[in-house]
């Protein structure tokens, strides 16, 4: 139950942050909200990775769909003719990755207060 409510709140606050702040607030959201709630390192990145993943991956989708030549197609062209798919896939792991990588040290600077 702690896993789903972190992936909620990842989400929505990174949506939301996402309007206004430039695109590694994602990273500091998932460091404090993983910080907060301990959810263990494998978890924390996890649950990080999938939630930033799905954002990043939905707004590229939606933003592609209101151009008059999908952008999505000639960043395709520019990467070796891959699918327009793949370009989503791709940018997804761009803001999921190092989303992952900071709740994993939000979850593992929480130990090490702990253990202090």
């Amino acid at each position: 139950m702690k896993q789903f409510i972190l992936f909620i709140l990842i989400t929505i606050l990174v949506y939301l942050a996402s309007f206004v702040m430039p695109w590694w607030i994602s990273g500091m959201i998932c460091f404090i909200l993983t910080f907060l709630f301990n959810p263990g390192n494998f978890s924390a990145s996890v649950i990080s990775l999938i939630a930033v993943f799905i954002i990043w991956y939905l707004q590229a989708y939606m933003s592609d769909r209101n151009f008059d030549i999908p952008v999505s197609s000639l960043i395709g062209s520019l990467l070796g003719n891959i699918s327009k798919e793949m370009v989503f896939i791709i940018t997804g792991l761009v803001g999921g990755i190092p989303a992952a990588m900071a709740g994993l040290l939000g979850n593992w600077s929480r130990t090490i207060f702990q253990n202090k």
